[in-house]
Protein backbone atom coordinates (compact mmCIF):
# COMPACT_ATOMS: atom_id res chain seq x y z
CA UNK A 1 0.00 0.00 0.00
CA UNK A 2 1.59 3.28 -1.32
CA UNK A 3 0.68 6.77 0.60
CA UNK A 4 -0.32 9.34 -2.33
CA UNK A 5 -0.95 13.06 -2.64
CA UNK A 6 -3.96 14.11 -4.03
CA UNK A 7 -4.63 17.42 -5.40
CA UNK A 8 -7.72 17.29 -7.59
CA UNK A 9 -8.69 21.32 -9.00
CA UNK A 10 -11.66 21.46 -6.72
CA UNK A 11 -10.20 19.56 -4.08
CA UNK A 12 -7.53 22.15 -4.42
CA UNK A 13 -9.15 25.82 -4.69
CA UNK A 14 -11.20 24.70 -1.70
CA UNK A 15 -8.46 23.65 0.61
CA UNK A 16 -6.60 27.21 0.03
CA UNK A 17 -8.81 28.82 2.06
CA UNK A 18 -8.24 25.92 5.05
CA UNK A 19 -8.35 27.67 8.50
CA UNK A 20 -5.62 26.22 10.81
CA UNK A 21 -6.59 26.45 14.35
CA UNK A 22 -4.53 28.15 16.74
CA UNK A 23 -2.82 27.16 19.81
CA UNK A 24 -2.91 29.45 22.95
CA UNK A 25 0.31 31.65 23.09
CA UNK A 26 3.39 32.14 25.52
CA UNK A 27 3.47 34.92 27.94
CA UNK A 28 6.10 36.76 26.02
CA UNK A 29 3.63 36.44 22.20
CA UNK A 30 0.61 37.44 24.35
CA UNK A 31 -0.26 40.79 22.90
CA UNK A 32 1.59 39.88 19.61
CA UNK A 33 -1.77 39.80 16.89
CA UNK A 34 0.08 37.43 14.35
CA UNK A 35 2.90 35.44 13.59
CA UNK A 36 4.95 35.17 10.24
CA UNK A 37 7.34 32.71 9.13
CA UNK A 38 10.31 33.60 6.40
CA UNK A 39 12.00 30.49 5.59
CA UNK A 40 13.59 28.56 2.57
CA UNK A 41 14.68 25.10 2.04
CA UNK A 42 17.95 26.20 1.14
CA UNK A 43 20.55 29.04 2.12
CA UNK A 44 21.78 31.81 0.26
CA UNK A 45 18.32 32.61 -1.64
CA UNK A 46 18.41 35.96 0.31
CA UNK A 47 15.70 34.33 2.37
CA UNK A 48 16.79 37.44 5.46
CA UNK A 49 16.95 40.06 3.57
CA UNK A 50 13.83 39.70 2.52
CA UNK A 51 12.48 38.93 5.94
CA UNK A 52 13.78 42.57 7.62
CA UNK A 53 12.98 44.38 4.29
CA UNK A 54 9.36 42.92 4.66
CA UNK A 55 9.39 43.71 8.26
CA UNK A 56 10.02 48.01 7.31
CA UNK A 57 7.79 47.64 4.47
CA UNK A 58 4.60 46.92 6.83
CA UNK A 59 5.86 49.21 9.19
CA UNK A 60 7.11 52.53 6.86
CA UNK A 61 4.07 51.92 4.35
CA UNK A 62 1.11 50.35 6.65
CA UNK A 63 1.79 51.81 9.54
CA UNK A 64 2.26 48.39 11.76
CA UNK A 65 3.66 47.50 14.76
CA UNK A 66 6.21 45.19 13.74
CA UNK A 67 8.97 42.63 15.64
CA UNK A 68 11.72 40.31 13.87
CA UNK A 69 13.09 37.78 15.33
CA UNK A 70 16.22 35.67 14.10
CA UNK A 71 15.92 32.04 14.46
CA UNK A 72 18.76 31.22 13.45
CA UNK A 73 21.00 29.75 16.43
CA UNK A 74 24.13 28.58 13.82
CA UNK A 75 24.49 31.55 11.15
CA UNK A 76 22.43 34.64 12.57
CA UNK A 77 22.06 37.37 10.13
CA UNK A 78 19.84 39.76 12.02
CA UNK A 79 23.02 41.91 13.16
CA UNK A 80 24.49 42.67 9.78
CA UNK A 81 21.74 43.83 8.36
CA UNK A 82 20.93 47.15 11.02
CA UNK A 83 23.69 49.64 11.89
CA UNK A 84 26.33 48.39 14.30
CA UNK A 85 25.22 50.48 16.87
CA UNK A 86 22.06 49.00 17.30
CA UNK A 87 23.77 45.87 18.85
CA UNK A 88 24.36 46.88 21.69
CA UNK A 89 24.56 44.58 25.26
CA UNK A 90 20.82 42.49 25.66
CA UNK A 91 19.34 43.17 29.26
CA UNK A 92 16.71 41.38 31.20
CA UNK A 93 13.67 42.52 32.75
CA UNK A 94 12.31 42.67 35.88
CA UNK A 95 9.42 40.47 35.25
CA UNK A 96 12.27 37.59 33.96
CA UNK A 97 12.04 38.34 30.35
CA UNK A 98 14.44 39.57 27.67
CA UNK A 99 14.21 42.86 26.69
CA UNK A 100 14.94 43.10 22.69
CA UNK A 101 17.08 46.00 20.81
CA UNK A 102 15.39 48.22 18.74
CA UNK A 103 15.77 50.22 14.94
CA UNK A 104 13.76 52.69 13.45
CA UNK A 105 10.99 51.46 16.58
CA UNK A 106 10.99 47.83 15.36
CA UNK A 107 11.94 45.15 18.46
CA UNK A 108 14.87 43.08 17.06
CA UNK A 109 16.06 39.68 18.60
CA UNK A 110 18.68 37.52 17.90
CA UNK A 111 21.42 35.04 18.95
CA UNK A 112 23.90 37.45 17.70
CA UNK A 113 23.13 40.14 19.78
CA UNK A 114 22.94 37.22 23.04
CA UNK A 115 26.34 36.41 22.08
CA UNK A 116 28.14 38.13 19.43
CA UNK A 117 31.46 36.32 17.72
CA UNK A 118 30.35 33.10 19.55
CA UNK A 119 30.93 29.71 17.14
CA UNK A 120 30.70 27.50 19.73
CA UNK A 121 29.09 24.52 18.07
CA UNK A 122 25.56 23.48 19.75
CA UNK A 123 23.48 20.27 19.41
CA UNK A 124 20.01 20.24 17.99
CA UNK A 125 18.03 20.34 21.20
CA UNK A 126 19.98 23.24 22.71
CA UNK A 127 19.56 24.83 19.56
CA UNK A 128 15.78 24.75 19.70
CA UNK A 129 16.04 26.09 23.36
CA UNK A 130 17.74 28.83 23.41
CA UNK A 131 15.04 29.64 20.24
CA UNK A 132 12.66 29.16 22.03
CA UNK A 133 13.49 31.44 25.20
CA UNK A 134 13.88 34.04 22.54
CA UNK A 135 10.70 33.81 21.00
CA UNK A 136 8.92 33.09 24.23
CA UNK A 137 10.24 35.27 26.97
CA UNK A 138 11.45 38.23 24.68
CA UNK A 139 9.23 41.06 25.91
CA UNK A 140 7.61 42.24 22.43
CA UNK A 141 4.94 44.04 23.37
CA UNK A 142 2.10 45.23 21.23
CA UNK A 143 2.99 44.06 17.81
CA UNK A 144 0.61 43.79 14.85
CA UNK A 145 3.06 40.79 13.68
CA UNK A 146 5.86 39.51 14.37
CA UNK A 147 8.30 37.77 11.81
CA UNK A 148 10.34 35.15 12.17
CA UNK A 149 13.51 34.20 9.92
CA UNK A 150 14.35 30.76 10.08
CA UNK A 151 17.16 28.68 9.62
CA UNK A 152 17.77 26.82 5.90
CA UNK A 153 16.25 23.64 5.96
CA UNK A 154 13.39 21.57 7.94
CA UNK A 155 15.02 20.42 11.70
CA UNK A 156 14.62 20.71 15.19
CA UNK A 157 14.27 24.86 15.28
CA UNK A 158 11.54 24.89 12.64
CA UNK A 159 9.34 22.61 14.66
CA UNK A 160 9.64 24.55 17.88
CA UNK A 161 8.80 27.52 16.50
CA UNK A 162 5.87 25.82 14.88
CA UNK A 163 4.88 24.72 18.20
CA UNK A 164 5.25 27.43 20.47
CA UNK A 165 4.90 30.11 18.21
CA UNK A 166 1.42 30.05 17.02
CA UNK A 167 2.57 30.64 13.22
CA UNK A 168 -0.57 32.21 11.30
CA UNK A 169 1.53 31.17 7.91
CA UNK A 170 4.30 31.13 5.87
CA UNK A 171 6.43 33.04 3.20
CA UNK A 172 8.65 30.50 1.08
CA UNK A 173 11.69 32.20 -0.15
CA UNK A 174 13.26 30.70 -3.24
CA UNK A 175 15.30 31.17 -6.89
CA UNK A 176 14.99 30.15 -9.97
CA UNK A 177 17.85 27.18 -9.59
CA UNK A 178 15.79 23.85 -9.74
CA UNK A 179 18.58 22.34 -7.08
CA UNK A 180 16.76 25.21 -4.80
CA UNK A 181 12.94 24.21 -5.74
CA UNK A 182 13.68 21.17 -4.64
CA UNK A 183 14.29 21.88 -0.84
CA UNK A 184 11.24 24.88 -0.86
CA UNK A 185 9.08 21.65 -1.88
CA UNK A 186 10.56 20.10 0.90
CA UNK A 187 9.63 22.85 3.47
CA UNK A 188 6.09 23.58 1.83
CA UNK A 189 5.65 20.24 2.63
CA UNK A 190 6.66 20.42 5.87
CA UNK A 191 4.87 23.47 6.99
CA UNK A 192 1.57 21.57 5.88
CA UNK A 193 2.34 18.54 8.15
CA UNK A 194 2.58 21.00 11.26
CA UNK A 195 -0.59 22.79 9.83
CA UNK A 196 1.06 25.54 8.51
CA UNK A 197 -0.46 27.65 5.69
CA UNK A 198 2.19 28.81 3.25
CA UNK A 199 0.73 31.99 2.12
CA UNK A 200 3.18 33.20 -0.77
CA UNK A 201 6.04 31.87 -2.66
CA UNK A 202 8.90 34.81 -3.01
CA UNK A 203 11.17 33.90 -6.05
CA UNK A 204 14.55 36.23 -4.96
CA UNK A 205 17.32 36.89 -7.22
CA UNK A 206 14.52 36.25 -10.40
CA UNK A 207 15.96 38.45 -13.23
CA UNK A 208 18.07 41.19 -13.50
CA UNK A 209 17.62 44.71 -15.38
CA UNK A 210 20.80 45.77 -17.58
CA UNK A 211 22.03 49.60 -16.77
CA UNK A 212 22.59 50.16 -20.28
CA UNK A 213 20.48 48.84 -22.50
CA UNK A 214 17.61 48.83 -19.50
CA UNK A 215 16.57 45.24 -21.25
CA UNK A 216 15.32 42.50 -18.72
CA UNK A 217 17.12 39.02 -18.73
CA UNK A 218 15.96 35.55 -17.39
CA UNK A 219 18.84 34.22 -16.07
CA UNK A 220 17.67 31.03 -15.40
CA UNK A 221 14.52 29.36 -16.28
CA UNK A 222 13.13 27.79 -13.56
CA UNK A 223 9.62 27.09 -12.63
CA UNK A 224 8.82 28.40 -8.77
CA UNK A 225 5.30 29.68 -10.10
CA UNK A 226 4.64 26.13 -11.41
CA UNK A 227 5.22 24.93 -7.88
CA UNK A 228 3.25 27.79 -6.52
CA UNK A 229 0.35 26.52 -8.72
CA UNK A 230 1.01 22.70 -7.82
CA UNK A 231 0.55 23.71 -3.74
CA UNK A 232 -2.53 25.86 -4.50
CA UNK A 233 -0.21 28.66 -3.39
CA UNK A 234 -2.18 31.93 -5.16
CA UNK A 235 0.49 34.68 -4.01
CA UNK A 236 3.57 34.32 -6.65
CA UNK A 237 6.41 37.13 -6.53
CA UNK A 238 9.50 37.41 -8.88
CA UNK A 239 12.40 39.86 -7.13
CA UNK A 240 15.53 41.06 -9.26
CA UNK A 241 18.81 40.61 -8.51
CA UNK A 242 20.29 43.93 -7.55
CA UNK A 243 22.97 45.13 -5.56
CA UNK A 244 20.82 47.14 -3.81
CA UNK A 245 19.68 44.40 -1.62
CA UNK A 246 23.25 42.43 -0.89
CA UNK A 247 24.31 45.29 1.20
CA UNK A 248 24.51 45.08 4.76
CA UNK A 249 24.34 47.66 7.91
CA UNK A 250 20.77 49.20 6.69
CA UNK A 251 18.13 47.37 5.40
CA UNK A 252 17.79 48.38 1.61
CA UNK A 253 13.95 49.78 1.99
CA UNK A 254 15.09 52.54 4.87
CA UNK A 255 17.44 53.85 1.78
CA UNK A 256 17.16 56.82 -0.11
CA UNK A 257 17.89 55.34 -3.60
CA UNK A 258 15.09 56.56 -6.05
CA UNK A 259 16.90 54.27 -9.24
CA UNK A 260 14.72 52.68 -11.45
CA UNK A 261 15.70 48.94 -9.90
CA UNK A 262 14.95 50.38 -6.20
CA UNK A 263 11.71 51.89 -7.22
CA UNK A 264 10.84 48.50 -8.85
CA UNK A 265 11.70 46.56 -5.10
CA UNK A 266 9.96 49.27 -3.07
CA UNK A 267 6.52 48.54 -5.24
CA UNK A 268 7.06 44.88 -5.09
CA UNK A 269 7.60 45.00 -1.33
CA UNK A 270 4.54 47.02 -1.08
CA UNK A 271 2.56 44.63 -2.50
CA UNK A 272 4.44 41.75 -0.49
CA UNK A 273 3.46 43.37 2.70
CA UNK A 274 -0.25 43.98 1.80
CA UNK A 275 -0.62 40.44 0.54
CA UNK A 276 0.80 38.49 3.55
CA UNK A 277 -1.27 40.96 5.38
CA UNK A 278 -4.28 40.07 3.46
CA UNK A 279 -3.59 36.47 3.35
CA UNK A 280 -3.13 35.95 7.41
CA UNK A 281 -6.39 37.67 7.74
CA UNK A 282 -8.08 35.42 5.05
CA UNK A 283 -6.88 32.54 6.83
CA UNK A 284 -7.95 33.21 10.05
CA UNK A 285 -11.38 33.40 9.23
CA UNK A 286 -11.49 31.19 6.58
CA UNK A 287 -14.13 27.89 5.77
CA UNK A 288 -12.79 24.68 6.31
CA UNK A 289 -13.47 21.71 4.00
CA UNK A 290 -13.27 18.63 4.83
CA UNK A 291 -12.95 14.58 3.48
CA UNK A 292 -14.10 11.72 4.06
CA UNK A 293 -14.95 8.04 3.08
CA UNK A 294 -17.28 5.79 2.79
CA UNK A 295 -19.14 2.50 1.50
CA UNK A 296 -15.91 0.81 2.80
CA UNK A 297 -13.35 3.28 1.30
CA UNK A 298 -14.49 3.39 -2.44
CA UNK A 299 -16.67 6.29 -2.35
CA UNK A 300 -14.84 10.08 -0.92
CA UNK A 301 -17.01 13.09 0.45
CA UNK A 302 -15.75 16.31 -0.08
CA UNK A 303 -17.69 18.83 2.08
CA UNK A 304 -17.64 22.73 0.74
CA UNK A 305 -19.13 25.77 1.26
CA UNK A 306 -21.24 24.79 -1.66
CA UNK A 307 -22.30 20.93 -0.02
CA UNK A 308 -21.26 17.91 -0.52
CA UNK A 309 -20.08 16.07 -3.13
CA UNK A 310 -19.08 12.28 -3.52
CA UNK A 311 -16.47 11.06 -5.25
CA UNK A 312 -15.18 7.42 -6.76
CA UNK A 313 -12.23 6.63 -5.19
CA UNK A 314 -10.61 5.20 -8.58
CA UNK A 315 -11.05 8.87 -10.11
CA UNK A 316 -9.59 10.92 -7.28
CA UNK A 317 -6.25 8.63 -7.19
CA UNK A 318 -6.22 9.37 -11.28
CA UNK A 319 -5.62 12.50 -10.14
CA UNK A 320 -2.99 11.72 -7.91
CA UNK A 321 0.58 14.37 -8.08
CA UNK A 322 2.92 11.90 -6.30
CA UNK A 323 6.24 11.41 -7.94
CA UNK A 324 5.24 7.52 -8.19
CA UNK A 325 2.30 8.73 -10.67
CA UNK A 326 3.12 12.02 -12.52
CA UNK A 327 6.20 13.99 -13.76
CA UNK A 328 7.50 16.19 -11.07
CA UNK A 329 8.30 18.79 -13.35
CA UNK A 330 5.97 18.15 -16.47
CA UNK A 331 3.01 16.91 -14.46
CA UNK A 332 2.80 14.15 -17.25
CA UNK A 333 1.21 10.74 -15.97
CA UNK A 334 3.54 7.84 -15.61
CA UNK A 335 0.78 5.18 -15.82
CA UNK A 336 -2.10 3.67 -18.04
CA UNK A 337 -5.54 4.01 -16.78
CA UNK A 338 -6.05 0.16 -17.21
CA UNK A 339 -3.00 -0.05 -14.52
CA UNK A 340 -5.37 1.10 -11.60
CA UNK A 341 -7.85 -1.00 -10.72
CA UNK A 342 -11.60 -0.29 -10.31
CA UNK A 343 -12.94 -1.16 -7.13
CA UNK A 344 -9.32 0.49 -5.47
CA UNK A 345 -9.97 1.77 -2.47
CA UNK A 346 -9.02 4.47 0.16
CA UNK A 347 -7.25 3.08 3.29
CA UNK A 348 -6.38 6.16 5.34
CA UNK A 349 -7.01 9.67 4.78
CA UNK A 350 -4.97 12.70 6.23
CA UNK A 351 -4.67 16.33 5.66
CA UNK A 352 -1.85 17.86 3.91
CA UNK A 353 -2.25 20.82 4.95
CA UNK A 354 -4.23 23.90 2.38
CA UNK A 355 -3.65 22.19 -0.85
CA UNK A 356 -4.73 18.63 -0.58
CA UNK A 357 -5.01 15.21 1.01
CA UNK A 358 -2.74 12.19 1.76
CA UNK A 359 -4.90 9.26 1.01
CA UNK A 360 -3.05 5.23 1.77
CA UNK A 361 -4.62 3.26 -1.03
CA UNK A 362 -5.42 -0.20 -1.30
CA UNK A 363 -3.20 -1.14 -4.18
CA UNK A 364 0.23 -0.47 -4.98
CA UNK A 365 1.48 1.44 -7.94
CA UNK A 366 4.06 3.31 -9.32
Amino acid sequence: MLKTCVGSSAASTLARRRRFASPSKPNGLAKVQSVLAVASGKGGVGKSSVCVNLAYTMQKYMGLKVGILDSDIYGPSLPTMVPASVAEKVYGSDRGGILPLYFQGVPLMSMGFLRPGEHAPIRGPMASAMVKQMLTTTEWGELDCLLIDLPPGTGDIHLTVAQEAALDAAIVITTPQQLSLVDVEKGIRMFDQVKIPTAAIVENMSFFVCDGCGKRHEIFQGSSEKLAKDFGIPRFFRFPLSPALSRTGLPFILEDDSSSIAEMLRREYQRLAKEAQAAVQELKGAFRPSLRSEVAGALLILRSEEGEFAIAAREVLLECRSAKMRDEMTGKRLFRDDEIPQNVTALELSSAGRYAMYIRWSNEHR
